[in-house]
């Protein structure tokens, strides 16, 4: 049976005859069987289409596309890859944009003897008319009116607010418009699969504006202030120049909707050469996790071939504004995800998902927190003995157990130098409690010490140990790194101060030390004594330390009393009453670090003529 075939799309109209045996439609070249190829439709694939004339007026087709499903009029479902179907002539198909008519050729007819695709038909010249109104869209105050020659579509979140209820609903979609919705929805599972850390990610969503709309060039267009960077890109072919426009780049971010249709006409508004060679296109904004415009989705269709392709529809500049919001969306939940996994490295779990619902806790302001120091000491000499490798392995077992006593108290870890660590309370959230709470994780990290000190004997060769400083004030807190690198934590003289209490405990030999500011904030189960009142280096201020120490020691009490007598009786200047109450109290505690030190500075004064005295100990060092 002979065939009368007519092919149309916006870019080509062929009619032809085909006398019999199967025919093949395609944008690709003929292969082993005759071949009608399809020009001007990016949307119907290399080999899409494969036609075979039954008996009794049937033919039969064949889908040899994976991606572009054929749609026969007057039917629901439709031809899916590699799926045949006989249909009864005449019958009209649908693939993408182009539409093929099959209808028996009549008797009289002389049918040629090969298939031909005859030269495209221009269409009528149409009547002189205004041009098509742009899409009507409520835009901000002070917004710029869309470039000219291009219509735009609403923003997502715009689009219901830009429709007046007094509108006449939309009509629904033709099924030939509706046909090219699946491979759009599939390319976009496809590429919400992909990571969007890698450029994979980035180049298959350019990729998509080539293989589902004809696009000559894809681009996915990441900005990063008035700076603009390829993140992805597809081309046609080799010839393809990639560039883009930065004034329709401007426009899309000063406006934050898509635009369509003639971007050449661009090229009188002062885009330059950068468009001098477009037909069409499209681009669409990025949003990113607050809102902001992070990027474009950039195609074009260029003027180098023969044909022209027509103007690109509001169909398919929807279906490119729906592909920038997934890649936008997938970028956003990568952002979250980084973000809650820098937070959870700084931040309890619960206190980070906080922060993700209430970003703002995380400005800058001022609270009253407490700081802790904790110092390995003799760091210098183990490492020494254990080398990078080894130092390496054991800090980080060190450090781990002790951020795990921050972070079961509720405290934020701010950072760790070399062999210090540095925690907080009080923020980004209130705790009335924060001293209490710093309390108790240095008491757990003294009590950490030994199982440390287990599991490295046989390495280390010696025990290591702890000192810790405690502060409680009013410090500024938020981000005190930079743009480049997040950085939580606190600033000011409280911080200082916290710093010089650590490094006293190596001056009074203790182990914990806090402040009075501290002290006087702690609720009570507590085994503590006042030490000293001390003068640290850089601030004028002399500071109260008071000694923590463990509670399940049984004559901590006694101690404390034995001790905070000895030292009124020093600061009221009774250096004898002082002296015999250390020498009772050393008999039971001869290596209490704080009970030496201070029965020294009494035996300096016995023997001192010096009549200025000040019971303040200035710290030698920090």
């Amino acid at each position: 049976m002979a065939l009368h075939i007519e092919v149309s799309n916006p870019a080509q109209r062929t009619a032809f005859e085909h006398p019999s045996g199967p025919l093949e439609f395609g944008r690709g070249p003929q292969r082993e069987l005759p071949r009608c190829v399809i020009a001007g439709d990016q949307s119907v694939s290399r080999d899409q289409l494969r036609v075979e004339p039954l008996a009794d007026g049937r033919i039969r087709l064949e889908n040899l596309s994976a991606n572009t499903p054929v749609v026969v009029e007057g039917q629901s479902d439709p031809i899916i890859h590699l799926q045949a179907r006989d249909l009864a002539v005449p019958v009209a198909v649908t693939a993408g944009r182009t539409r093929i008519e099959f209808r028996p050729v009549a008797v009289s007819g002389s049918p040629s003897q090969q298939p031909r695709t005859a030269s495209p038909i221009s269409p009528p010249a149409p009547t002189p008319q205004a041009p098509p109104a742009p899409a009507t869209v409520t835009l901000p105050p002070g917004a710029a009116d869309p470039p000219p020659g291009l219509r735009s579509l609403p923003t997502p979140e715009r689009a219901a607010a830009a429709a007046a209820p007094a509108r006449a609903r939309p009509a629904v979609p033709s099924l030939e418009a509706a046909s090219g919705v699946g491979p759009w929805l599939e390319r976009i599972i496809e590429i919400q699969k992909i990571s969007s850390e890698s450029r994979e990610f980035h180049d298959t969503a350019a990729r998509a504006l080539i293989d589902l709309v004809g696009f000559d060039l894809g681009l996915v267009l990441l900005r990063s202030g008035e700076k603009w960077t390829i993140a992805g890109c597809g081309v046609e072919s080799d010839r393809t120049t990639v560039r883009y426009s930065q004034t329709l780049l401007k426009a899309v971010v000063d406006q934050r909707k898509t635009f369509f249709d003639d971007l050449d006409s661009l090229t009188g508004s002062g885009a330059g050469a950068s468009l001098m060679d477009i037909e069409a296109g499209v681009a669409s904004p990025i949003f990113g996790l607050t809102d902001d415009v992070i990027g474009v989705l950039y195609g074009v269709r260029t003027t180098q071939g023969l044909v022209a392709r027509g103007p690109i529809t509001p169909l398919e500049a929807q279906l490119v504004q729906l592909l920038a919001g997934s890649v936008g969306a997938t970028l956003a939940r990568s952002t979250a995800s980084q973000s809650q996994a820098t937070f959870e490295q700084f931040f309890t779990r619960e206190l980070s998902e906080q922060l993700a619902l209430r970003p703002n806790l995380l400005d800058g302001h001022d609270a009253d927190v407490s700081i802790l120091f904790c110092d390995i000491r003799g760091f210098s000499r183990i490492s020494e003995r254990l080398g990078p490798a080894g130092t390496m392995e054991w800090i980080g077992d060190v450090m781990g157990e002790l951020s795990d006593c921050v972070l079961a108290h509720s405290g934020v870890l701010v950072d760790y130098i070399g062999d210090e660590l540095i925690a907080m309370w009080g923020a980004p959230v209130d705790q009335p409690d924060h001293a209490t709470l710093s309390a108790r994780a240095a008491v757990d990290m003294l009590a950490a010490v030994p199982r440390i000190n287990e599991r490295w004997a046989a390495t280390l060769g010696e025990p290591m140990d702890l000192g810790i400083g405690i502060n409680s004030g009013v410090a500024r807190v938020g981000n005190t790194g930079s743009r480049h690198k997040f950085k939580y934590g606190p600033l000011g003289n409280t911080v200082n101060l916290a710093s010089r209490v650590q490094g006293a405990t190596k001056y009074v030999r203790s182990r914990i030390l806090v402040t009075d500011a501290t002290r006087s904030r702690m609720g009570a189960g507590f085994a503590s004594r006042r030490v000293c009142q001390v003068r640290v280096v850089n601030i004028a201020e002399p500071v109260v330390l008071h000694e923590l120490g463990r509670t399940d020691d049984a004559g901590w009490g006694e101690l404390q009393r034995a001790y905070e007598g000895a030292l009124s009786a020093f600061e009221n200047r009774n250096f004898h009453e002082a002296a015999h109450l250390l020498g009772d109290l050393l008999q039971t505690r001869p290596d209490d670090g704080p009970s030496l030190l201070l029965l020294s500075r009494v035996a300096n004064c016995l023997v001192s003529t010096d009549r200025d005295f000040n019971p303040c100990w200035e710290l030698p060092g920090k």
